[in-house]
C-alpha cells in the first residue's frame, strides 16, 4: 500500500539528515607511509601526494566542502635512540606546518596518536590533541618526561601563513600518565566537545572542550581496563574501550557503567547509525545489536577474514557509510584496506579493496565520529500498488515497482514478484546500490461485499445505504435506489418493507449480500388548544393526545416537560415544541404558540346594563384604557339588528326604549394596535 507522498517526505527527511550529519570534514584521509584516500566523489579513491610518515596513529581534517586543511602523525620518537622520525603537522600543500621535534606531541606508535576538532567559538582555529605511546621509553626516557608526554594539544590557527595555517599555542602534558587511547565526541550543542583518554590502568578521564578552553579532568575508575583505542559512537551515546561498552551522555559528559563484551581481543567500531558495534577478532567479523535488551546475546558473526596470517588493525567508519579496516600480511610486504559495506542494514565484507606493496602501517586516521553519522541509509522507492482483494481458490501476483538488486518478502521469498493465494499483509524489503533500502506493504483482503446492517426506518425518513466492498457493483431492484452502481445510494422506493441485494464482481469472482429495510409508522400528536393568548401572569392548560414518550421544549414556563398536560405560564410570548417518540424510536413534532399580552390589551365587556338615567351603568360599551375605537352592533333574540354605531348603546332602538331582554352583541375593537372581534350576550335591565 504505497503512498508516494510518504516516500517524498521520507526522502526529503533523509536528505535533511545527511545535510546535518554527513559532513565533509573527514573526506580526506592521510595515514601510513604516504597513503591518502579521498571520499569527495562519494567513493574512496587513492590520491597523492602525501607526506605522512607514521607507524600507527594519524589524523587529518578538511573544511566543510571537503578540502584538505592539514594532517599529522601526532608525534615522534627520538631518532638518536630509536631511529624514528619526529612528530609533524603538514599543511594542505604537504609541507611541514610545524615540527614537534622529539619532546612535543604524542607517540610515534600510539594507536590513536592524534585527533583534530574545531576550536569552539573560533571558526578559524582547530585543536590538535595528541597522545603518548605505551613504549615511549623504548630507547630511553626523554629528559623531564619520566612517564611520557600523556595528553597534549596544539592550537592551530588557519589564518596564519597566508591561510596555510600555523601553530598558535602548545600545551604539553595536560594529563600524565596516559597512553594509546584518544577519543573526541561532539557535545549535543553541536559546537563543544568531549575528549576521553586512558588513565593508565585506572580507568578513563573526560575533558570538556568549550569556548573557555580545556577543562579540568573528570576521572572514572573502571577496573579491568588495560588501555588501548577508545571509540565513540556517531550519535555520542556510546563509548567502547578494551572490550568494554559504556553509555555516554554527550550533554553532561558522564560515562555509564561498563559492560564486558564477549570478545577476547580485536578492534571495535560503531555503525554510522550507532545501532551496532562491529568487531574483528581472531578472523571473525561480526557485530552486537546495541538496541537489544541483552547486547552480548545479540552477537552476530557475518564473515571471516580468509587467512589467519592477516592482522586486523583499527577499524574506522567513513564518509561513504562503510567501515574500513587494514589487513597486513605477516608473510609478505603487502597491505590491504578492506571494508564492511552497508553496516546499518545487511553487512557485507569487501575484502582487499585497496592493495599496497612494501608499505607498513596498521592504523587509520582518528576522527570525531559525529562527522560520519548516518541515521538512515539512502531511501530506495518501492511500490506494491494499492491494497488488493482475493477470492477463495484464486491466485494473484504481487509485483514490485523498484530499481532494486535484492528482494526479500515477509514470506521469505527473494523474487521481484510474489504469487499469493491467501489473504494477509505482505511486506517487501528491497536493497539497491550504495546500501539503499526501501520497504512497502500491501494488504490482501478476502473479496467480499457487505450490504450493511438491516435497518428499522421511520416512515417518511430519508434512507442512505452503507455497503462496503470493491469491484463492479449493482443493487437490485435497481429502481428503488438513486444509483444502483455505487456503495451508498439513497433508497427512493415507497415506505413499505423492502429487501435490497448488492452484487460485486471482480476478476471472475461474484459475491452478494442483502439488507432488509423495515418501516415503522411515526406517532401522531395533537396539541389543544391551538395557538392561544394569555394575559401576563395567567396560565394556559395544554393537552396532548396520542401515544409515546413526550418531550417539551423549552422548559421555561412549563409545569413539566415530559407530561401530556402541562400548565404554561410563560413570561413572554413563547412557542413550545413537543416531540413525541414511539417504542421504535420514530418521532414527530408539533408546536403551539402562547402569546402573552399585558392586562390592558384585553378589553372588559359587561354582560348587563341598566339604562335608567341614574348615571350608573346606563349604557353598554367595551371598557379598557387601551381601546382606541370600536364598532358595536346589537341584535335581538330573533337576529334583528337593533343598534349599530361607534358609540355606546343606551338601550334605545328606533327612538323607543328597548324591552328588557337578552341581546346578542358583536364588537370590533381597535386595541393595542390590533383589531379584535368579540361576540357575546348582554342583558338589558330596567
Amino acid at each position: 500500500m504505497k503512498n508516494n507522498v510518504f516516500y517524498f517526505v521520507l526522502l526529503t527527511f533523509f536528505v535533511s539528515l545527511q545535510s546535518v550529519y554527513a559532513q565533509k570534514e573527514g573526506n580526506v584521509w592521510h595515514f601510513g607511509q604516504g597513503i591518502a584516500l579521498d571520499f569527495n566523489s562519494g567513493n574512496a579513491v587513492i590520491t597523492s601526494p602525501s607526506s605522512m610518515i607514521t607507524l600507527e596513529g594519524s589524523a587529518s581534517i578538511a573544511d566543510a566542502d571537503g578540502n584538505l586543511l592539514f594532517y599529522t602523525n601526532g608525534g615522534g620518537r627520538d631518532p638518536i635512540l630509536a631511529g624514528d622520525p619526529s612528530g609533524k603537522i603538514w599543511n594542505r600543500n604537504h609541507q611541514v606546518m610545524y615540527d614537534m621535534g622529539f619532546t612535543e606531541g604524542g607517540g610515534f606508535s600510539a594507536i590513536q596518536s592524534s585527533v583534530i576538532i574545531p576550536k569552539p567559538g573560533d571558526p578559524q582555529n582547530y585543536y590538535l590533541f595528541t597522545m603518548e605511546e605505551i613504549e615511549f621509553n623504548v630507547g630511553g626516557a626523554v629528559p623531564g618526561q619520566p612517564q611520557g608526554r600523556g595528553l597534549s594539544y596544539f592550537d592551530v590557527d588557519m589564518s596564519l601563513n597566508g591561510g596555510l595555517g600555523g601553530v598558535a599555542a602548545y600545551e604539553g602534558s595536560v594529563f600524565v600518565p596516559s597512553y594509546e587511547g584518544l577519543c573526541a565526541i561532539r557535545h549535543t550543542n553541536g559546537s563543544d566537545y568531549w575528549i576521553i583518554v586512558n588513565s593508565n590502568a585506572l580507568g578513563l578521564v573526560v575533558f570538556s572542550v568549550n569556548p573557555n578552553g580545556v577543562s579540568a579532568p573528570v576521572s572514572y575508575n573502571i577496573t579491568g581496563l588495560l588501555g588501548g583505542r577508545i571509540k565513540g559512537s556517531p550519535d555520542g551515546k556510546w563509548v567502547s574501550v578494551a572490550g568494554r561498552l559504556l553509555s555516554f551522555n554527550a550533554t553532561t559528559g558522564v560515562l555509564g557503567n561498563p559492560l564486558k563484551l564477549d570478545i577476547v581481543t580485536g578492534s571495535l567500531e560503531f555503525s554510522p547509525n550507532s545501532k551496532r558495534l562491529f568487531f574483528s577478532a581472531l578472523g571473525d567479523m561480526g557485530y552486537w545489536d546495541l538496541t537489544s535488551p541483552n547486547i552480548n546475546s545479540s552477537k552476530v558473526i557475518f564473515g571471516q577474514v580468509q587467512s589467519m596470517d592477516f592482522w586486523i588493525a583499527q577499524m574506522q567508519v567513513a564518509p561513504d557509510g562503510k567501515i574500513y579496516f587494514v589487513q597486513e600480511s605477516l608473510t609478505a610486504p603487502t597491505i590491504f584496506i578492506s571494508a564492511i559495506a552497508c553496516p546499518n542494514t545487511t553487512p557485507l565484507l569487501e575484502l582487499e579493496t585497496f592493495k599496497f606493496n612494501g608499505a607498513y602501517f596498521s592504523g587509520l586516521p582518528n576522527f570525531d565520529n559525529a562527522i560520519f553519522r548516518q541515521d538512515d541509509d539512502p531511501l530506495l522507492p518501492v511500490d506494491l500498488g494499492a491494497d488488493k482483494s482475493i477470492c477463495d481458490g484464486q491466485n494473484i501476483v504481487l509485483d514490485a515497482v523498484a530499481d532494486a538488486t535484492g528482494y526479500t518478502w515477509s514470506t521469505g521469498a527473494q523474487t521481484p514478484s510474489l504469487s499469493v493465494d491467501a489473504p494477509g499483509t505482505y511486506i517487501l524489503t528491497v536493497t539497491g546500490a550504495g546500501c539503499s533500502v526501501g520497504k512497502d506493504t500491501v494488504v490482501v483482503s478476502p473479496f467480499t461485499v457487505a450490504a450493511g446492517e438491516d435497518q428499522i426506518i421511520c416512515r417518511g425518513d430519508t434512507v442512505q445505504l452503507s455497503a462496503v466492498g470493491t469491484g463492479v457493483l449493482s443493487w437490485s431492484p435497481p429502481n428503488l435506489v438513486s444509483d444502483a452502481n455505487i456503495l451508498s445510494p439513497f433508497f427512493i422506493g415507497d415506505n413499505n418493507n423492502t429487501t435490497l441485494v448488492i452484487t460485486a464482481n471482480s476478476n471472475g469472482c461474484t459475491v452478494r449480500d442483502s439488507v432488509d429495510l423495515l418501516f415503522i409508522d411515526k406517532p401522531s400528536v395533537v396539541i389543544t388548544p391551538g395557538d392561544t393568548t394569555i394575559v401576563v401572569g395567567t396560565s394556559a392548560q395544554l393537552s396532548v393526545t396520542g401515544l409515546g414518550t413526550i418531550a417539551w421544549s423549552p422548559a421555561a414556563g412549563l409545569s413539566c416537560v415530559d407530561c401530556a398536560n402541562p400548565i404554561a405560564t410563560p413570561d413572554t410570548t413563547t412557542t413550545y415544541t413537543l416531540i413525541r417518540t414511539n417504542e421504535a424510536g420514530c418521532f414527530i413534532s408539533n408546536s403551539i404558540k402562547v402569546t402573552v399580552v399585558p392586562p390592558d390589551c384585553i378589553p372588559k365587556i359587561p354582560n348587563a346594563f341598566t339604562p335608567n338615567n341614574d348615571t350608573t351603568n346606563d349604557a353598554f360599551l367595551p371598557i379598557g384604557e387601551a381601546i382606541e375605537s370600536y364598532n358595536l352592533t346589537i341584535y335581538n333574540r330573533w337576529g334583528q339588528e337593533v343598534f349599530q354605531g361607534v358609540q355606546p348603546w343606551n338601550g334605545v332602538t328606533a327612538g323607543k326604549d328597548a324591552p328588557c331582554d337578552v341581546y346578542i352583541y358583536k364588537v370590533d375593537i381597535q386595541i393595542c394596535d390590533t383589531v379584535k372581534t368579540y361576540l357575546g350576550e348582554v342583558t338589558l335591565i330596567r
